[in-house]
């Protein structure tokens, strides 16, 4: 059996504005489930950023308990929580979030340098990501000279760098046009397949929602609904797929 890759039990979370707290999630039990996509739907204020913000270990619940990758994430002190949350947590971005002055290749190896990895090792996964994701040719360029699809490949390609066991992409198509959304989508599922990751976003894009693993519905800080699309490998008597850990 595989294990989750995160579980929310009993996890209730508010925010405080001025004199006022206003609920946002209320009593989520959910298990995810490893290697998938799995997309979070709902409308606005149903509580659907908050819930990824827990799972990528970005807030902390008030009430109940988050598990991601096998670690109680609300038992950790802040600076235990950063660091494990870099280590296993990818994020892209709908604005890419790229550090402007920095090129392609920059951007993709920020993370590696942040983790001491030495550089030619730095040099050849991130040449190799960069390959992957169709951009070999752009390494030079700053983010102001690439497209809104090329700076999404970006930002993903930054996201894989560490071989994260997870990555959490909060509407990653909504500045996209529909052919390029689809096209990221795409690239998106092949890393997915390629590397064993789980990726779990919040969108309304329908070309992504039709290619979910799991959808989870959420209405009113609440679980609506969870539709199982697909046997991941938790399910499935069969030994998991390699995870490429380290193929630059």
């Amino acid at each position: 059996m595989t294990d989750p890759v995160a579980v929310l039990s009993s996890v209730e979370k508010s925010y405080r504005m001025d004199a006022v707290t206003v609920p946002v999630l209320h009593g989520i039990d959910v298990l995810i489930r490893p290697a998938l996509f799995t997309v979070v739907l709902g409308p606005s204020g149903s509580g659907k950023t908050t819930m990824l913000n827990l799972v990528g270990c970005i807030d902390r619940p008030e009430k109940g308990e988050v598990t991601v990758a096998g670690q109680a994430v609300n038992r950790l002190s802040d600076d235990e929580l950063a660091d494990f949350r870099a280590a296993n947590i990818g994020f892209v971005f709908q604005n890419f979030n790229l550090i402007p002055v920095l090129d392609t290749f920059e951007n993709v190896e920020y993370p590696l340098v942040l983790a001491g990895m030495a550089p030619e090792r730095r040099r050849r996964r991130v040449s190799k990501l960069l390959e992957l994701v169709g951009l070999a040719d752009r390494a030079k360029n700053l983010p102001g000279q690439l497209s809104g699809g090329q700076r999404q490949r970006v930002a993903i390609a930054r996201a894989l760098a560490r071989r994260p066991k997870l990555v959490i992409a909060d509407e990653p198509t909504a500045n996209l046009d529909t052919q390029t959304g689809a096209a990221i989508i795409a690239l998106m599922r092949r890393m997915q397949e390629r590397y064993r990751i789980s990726f779990i976003f919040s969108s309304h894009d329908r070309t992504l929602i039709n290619a979910a693993d799991d959808l989870i519905i959420l209405r009113d800080g609440a679980i609506q609904s969870i539709q199982r699309k697909k046997s991941s490998e938790a399910d499935s008597a069969e030994p998991p797929a390699a995870r490429v850990e380290d193929d630059e």
